[in-house]
């Protein structure tokens, strides 16, 4: 698949990825699809392809910011430790988790920091064989732009779009797969370590659950480059967060396919639920892994 049908790939499915375990709310229109999801369904091929696609770290964020997720300062990987971190493997790691605190630090306004992560990206990207031509771009414009936090929001999710592009381009999916885990793993970690306590009707939680779905593209893409000895040595982290979310309490309803805001929502299918006791347990299995990630 090239460049240019990965990111029109990551377009169109960013909005319904994120969502695809929700059921149906009020207001969503229903019993309209688009002939080009029909085609879809009936691509088998083209199907699996959109189906490993994993949301950037700022949609992800976003979804979070949106069920009222509250800053909590002293969370992110310092920019300091970027030139401590030696060898691909934990480079491309500390690479996506860096991606996603640009994009948390954007998302609440401290755009400041958001630079210096940018910043953090250029660097780590030239270390693990990311061409760097256009985060030169970013960092001009992240620094024009440095009083709005929503541009650098969408910086954010640029650098990530440019990762995708070129690795998948010079056939380095195997390094995209370890870079998507470091910014998935960062996510939970930020998520998890925001909230001191489980609260059954906190949505935050809910959103937690949500993350199932994006969670088994990822682990299903990784797997496929687990003859690559980094991807293998990540795999463990994986199949701990997996068996954190098979202990959840699951409920399958018919999945479907509903039109809001012309964006395509897929709702229905297993839907996770949060528990105080998953919740402990889930936390401390992403603090454990995020920490061996980080040290230097």
């Amino acid at each position: 698949m090239n460049s240019k049908t990965v990111i029109i790939l990551f377009m169109i499915s960013f909005a319904c990825l994120f969502s695809s375990c929700k059921s149906n709310k009020t207001g969503e229109e229903s019993g309209e699809v688009d002939s080009a999801l029909v085609g879809v369904q009936e691509n088998i091929d083209f199907l699996n392809d959109v189906l490993y696609l994993y949301p950037s770290p700022g949609e992800i964020i976003e979804g979070f910011f949106d069920a009222d997720l509250e800053y909590k300062p002293g969370l992110v990987n310092s920019v300091e430790n970027r030139d401590s971190y030696l060898g691909s493997r934990s480079q491309a790691l500390n690479l996506g988790i860096y991606v996603t605190d640009l994009a948390y630090s954007a998302k609440f306004g401290l755009t400041g920091e958001s630079v210096d992560y940018l910043e953090a990206i250029y660097n780590l990207s030239s270390q693990v064989g990311v061409s760097t031509n256009v985060f030169e771009s970013l960092l001009e414009r992240a620094r024009t732009n440095i009083s709005n936090s929503d541009s650098i929001l969408n910086l954010s999710n640029e650098a990530f779009y440019h990762m995708v592009s070129f690795l998948e381009s010079s056939k380095k999916e195997n390094t995209l797969a370890i870079i998507s885990v470091g910014a998935y793993i960062e996510s939970l970690y930020l998520v998890f370590e925001s909230k001191e306590e489980y609260a059954e009707d906190d949505p935050v939680f809910a959103q937690i659950c949500e993350t199932v779905c994006p969670f088994d593209n990822l682990m299903s893409r990784a797997k496929q480059h687990e003859d690559d000895q980094n991807v293998a040595t990540i795999i463990k982290y994986l199949n701990a967060i997996n068996e954190a979310f098979e202990q959840l309490p699951m409920e399958e309803s018919e999945t479907t396919v509903t039109k809001k805001d012309g964006k395509l929502m897929f709702g229905g299918g297993t839907v996770f639920t949060l528990t105080a006791e998953s919740f402990t347990e889930m936390k401390s299995t992403i603090r454990s892994i995020r920490t061996e990630i980080t040290s230097i």
